[in-house]
């Protein structure tokens, strides 16, 4: 046991939260020229401006910090502090707000997005899922929560993406980042202009719409034959004159994939469209600490 005086060890603190201080603001000046490298590749492609947004770095950010961490601090304080840092890194670069669904007494969603996307980031409450989804896609520099797809349903919000509509907006990260074995935490996901990229451990959402009826088989089929395999449908939603099976996959698929479109199963007019995807989140066991 250390044979330190209280004072002693209380001065050890603060040399330590000097130090801590010290490199945030290093952190913040490197930022700062990832920002001017970024802006200066936007302009040279004609593009008039950047999406700071990079849920699939962060993941790998966050992952590498899970991998390294020891001792009694909890894990989930551990990413608090980075969730904290990372969305004030976002908004340094340009622009950076949340829109939230809050309808249909989905308060819980806020709780969520405040935890991830940072005590100060710039937030609103919607009630409609279609009005977050029109922000996100009249705002570049916006990015929407919105709930878990149900199982099934007449329509619901992500029918609306991708290639469907929506105005490019995408799925790009699901939230909470760090879940724990055997409990039930509610879960969203976040929907940006921002790219789905390749964090190393990924899950692909891909729409099978059918202009037809089309079970949860016959889409696993439709993704098998195109060569996704290992798919699972998530969610279903519209009748029997068109079918939308919303479906997961592991794995990174890329936007431009040439087997992603129109196909034919059985007489039966198929459409595949990827609308996104997310950062498989860090799974804690139950009971870890």
């Amino acid at each position: 046991m250390s044979d330190k005086t209280l004072e002693e060890v209380r001065r050890d603190i603060d040399a330590l939260d000097a130090a801590m201080h010290d490199l945030l603001m290093q952190r913040a000046e490197l930022v700062m020229r990832v920002a001017d490298a970024k802006a200066q590749a936007a302009s040279d492609a004609g593009d008039g401006s950047f999406i700071a947004l990079r849920p699939g770095r962060e993941a790998q950010i966050l992952r590498a910090l899970a991998a390294r961490h020891r001792g009694p601090l909890p894990l989930e304080v551990v990413f608090r502090l980075w969730r904290e840092i990372i969305a004030a890194k976002t908004r340094l670069q340009g622009p950076f707000r949340v829109e939230v669904y809050g309808g249909a007494d989905e308060l819980a969603l806020w709780d969520l997005a405040r935890s991830h996307y940072g005590s100060s980031t710039p937030m609103s409450l919607l009630e409609t899922a279609r009005g977050v989804l029109d922000r996100v896609a009249q705002d570049r520099s916006a990015l929407g929560v919105l709930p878990l797809p149900q199982a099934e349903s007449a329509s619901d919000w992500w029918t609306g993406l991708g290639t469907l509509g929506a105005g490019g907006a995408k799925i790009v990260a699901r939230l909470p980042f760090l879940e724990r074995g055997g409990e039930d935490q509610p879960g969203a996901l976040a929907v940006a202009q921002a790219a789905f990229e390749p964090s190393g451990d990924d899950v692909s959402l891909i729409v099978v719409r059918a202009e037809g009826p089309m079970s949860d088989t016959g889409a696993i089929a439709v993704l098998n034959g195109l060569g996704f395999e290992d798919a699972e449908r998530l969610a279903a939603a519209g009748g029997d004159g068109v079918r939308f099976n919303l479906m997961a996959v592991p794995g990174h698929i890329d936007a431009e994939d040439s087997r992603l479109g129109p196909v034919k199963r059985e007489g039966v007019a198929v459409e595949t469209a990827l609308i996104g995807g997310f950062a498989r989140p860090v799974r804690l066991p139950a009971g870890a600490p």
